[in-house]
């Protein structure tokens, strides 16, 4: 029984390291999305004074859309590693009781 909560520790642990590494690369991807959709509304203000600025703001809508869906993949791989590990502390406590059990009985 011990070995088994061992594994289950260790497979906790490259969880949460999954988990981090995940939720970091959401930040950084939601933050590129910031920086498009600063460029995208910064040109959009200054069309009015050059219509010859529209190419530019079609091509960074392109890109603010593009942004967002890298982001939204990004958020969506970080919410799967974090069911992982609700799936690890589930498994770690019921290991935790059932080693306290037998340890009463022993």
């Amino acid at each position: 029984m011990s070995e088994e909560l061992l594994t289950e520790i260790r497979k906790l642990e490259v969880r949460l390291q999954e988990f981090i590494e995940a939720e970091q690369k959401a930040t950084e991807s939601l933050r590129k999305w910031i920086d498009k959709l600063k460029d995208f509304h910064s040109s959009v203000s200054k069309i009015k004074e050059k219509p010859e600025l529209t190419e530019k703001i079609l091509k960074l809508r392109l890109e603010s859309i593009k942004a967002f869906r890298d982001a939204l993949k990004e958020v969506s791989k970080a919410e799967h590693e974090k069911s992982h590990l609700l799936e690890s502390y589930g498994t770690i406590l019921l290991l935790l009781e059932e080693q306290l059990q037998e340890s009463k009985k022993a």
